[in-house]
């Protein structure tokens, strides 16, 4: 299997001094999307109606992504809780089927 090259990206996020990223060759376009999405979201929070600075919109961004990685990964923990616990109790009933 061809590893994939690691490219450095220049990355600019809405009040944040551009940095460089090392990413994969094959990551890079996946990477571009979330910075152009975390830059778009930031935008509504400086130009909307409350008009945030550059600062104060990127921690609101930041936060609201950790909020939904939370979520996420609680909803797929209770998932698996769930799971485990069909599973047991199909091995339960099987058990006494035998």
């Amino acid at each position: 299997m061809e590893q994939s090259k690691v490219h450095s990206i220049t990355v600019k996020i809405t009040g944040v001094d551009p940095f460089k990223l090392p990413v994969k060759e094959n990551e890079e376009s996946f990477y571009r999307s979330i910075i152009e999405r975390i830059n778009g979201n930031c935008e509504n929070l400086i130009y909307g109606a409350s008009g945030d600075k550059p600062a104060v919109a990127l921690a609101k961004v930041a936060l609201y992504y950790a909020d939904m990685l939370y979520r996420q990964t609680k909803q797929l923990q209770d998932q698996r809780i769930l799971l485990a616990d069909f599973e047991a109790r199909l091995d339960r009933l099987l058990s006494a089927i035998e």
